[in-house]
């Protein structure tokens, strides 16, 4: 008799789950992929891309990844969150920290060790200034003076431009909710719409945006029916076998939204007295997609563009790691807490002393 298993509703409240270590996954996926257009000048030779004839990179899968599974989880934080303006003060504790550190970083630190100008050429340059607009994630430049201009990939930190798309998708959750239609009937009917414009390669608006959000759709879905939606062995091969089959016929996208997105839960909520600890001492996957492609984009600089993608992977993996414990337990760990401290009173206690 077919067992159906246990509902992810009914196992979330358990609050073990392989979230953690599936994110850790994805960010070291993106690494592994970043490593052939930094060594290679492209990723024609990337295994995935080999794989399904051109259709995604493993670093797109991570991206997939990352968006489903926040997709779950951003909904399920305003679900839970007290008012819209709680839910926004944890996301932007979330997001912006670790990115302004990584930006400031970049430009007074990388910068001037690595620019082929003078330190005063650098210094006076506007370009090095507009490199702080990235903090506003609206703008996205990836230039710096002088910096990585001999290697064989340009860009200073090409993962950035995927967090104005995801503080995006945090907004539509809160607009939404504030709209009181963060609902099974308007977040599935949207979803949909998405696939059908994937389907028809039909973009009215920014393609990245369609196709991100057919994944963090896919995510809020998960959310939203998570009472609906069984975890086991069977569902989990025939959504496999889906995306295989469906990626044979060069529906990857679209195949890994629906299928993909099970699996992706499959995973997270099967075997969770394995890995539901893994952050234990802390979650390092943000850190690591932040601060990954600058290290290795100068271990790149330093091989005099003479190294293989793998070499540059298993050297930038644990110096990107060291990046992402600092960037955890100093920056993020610390800005996450604040998301507790009512402004109000701090203000009222601060006037009263």
């Amino acid at each position: 008799m077919w067992n159906k298993g246990f509902s992810i509703d009914e196992i979330f409240k358990g609050r073990k789950n392989n979230l953690d270590i599936i994110r850790f996954f994805a960010a070291t996926l993106v690494i592994f992929s970043h490593a052939f257009p930094l060594t290679l000048g492209n990723d024609m030779n990337e295994p995935f891309v080999k794989l399904t004839n051109g259709q995604s990179t493993f670093g797109s899968i991570a991206v997939y990844i990352f968006f489903i599974v926040s997709g779950f989880l951003i909904t399920m934080s305003y679900d839970k969150s007290k008012n819209t303006l709680t839910y926004l003060k944890a996301r932007i504790l979330r997001i912006f920290p670790g990115l302004i550190v990584v930006i400031l970083l970049t430009v007074f630190v990388l910068g001037p060790l690595t620019t082929s100008y003078s330190l005063n050429a650098y210094f006076n340059n506007p370009e090095t200034y507009n490199y702080f607009k990235n903090i506003t994630l609206v703008y996205w430049g990836d230039i710096l003076p002088g910096v990585f201009e001999n290697n064989i990939h340009g860009g200073i930190n090409g993962s950035l431009w995927t967090l104005y798309f995801e503080f995006i998708f945090y907004l539509v959750v809160a607009m939404l909710g504030v709209l009181r239609l963060l609902k099974k009937r308007i977040v599935l009917p949207l979803y949909l719409i998405t696939l059908v414009a994937l389907f028809l390669q039909y973009f009215p608006i920014d393609v990245r945006f369609i196709y991100l959000f057919a994944f963090y759709a896919a995510g809020m879905l998960v959310y939203l029916f998570r009472d609906k939606i069984y975890i086991n062995n069977y569902s989990a091969i025939i959504s496999l076998v889906s995306l295989i089959v469906l990626t044979y016929f060069d529906y990857f996208q679209i195949a890994f939204s629906v299928f993909g997105t099970y699996l992706i839960m499959y995973l997270a909520f099967s075997y969770t007295n394995v890995f539901h600890n893994f952050s234990k001492y802390g979650d390092f996957s943000y850190g690591l997609y932040i601060y990954a492609f600058p290290i290795q984009q100068l271990i790149t600089m330093t091989f005099n563009n003479e190294i293989s993608p793998y070499f540059n992977f298993i050297i930038a993996l644990p110096l990107t790691l060291i990046f992402a414990i600092f960037s955890w337990h100093i920056i993020e760990k610390p800005a996450i807490k604040l998301k507790n401290i009512k402004l109000t009173s701090t203000l009222f206690q601060t006037r009263g002393n």
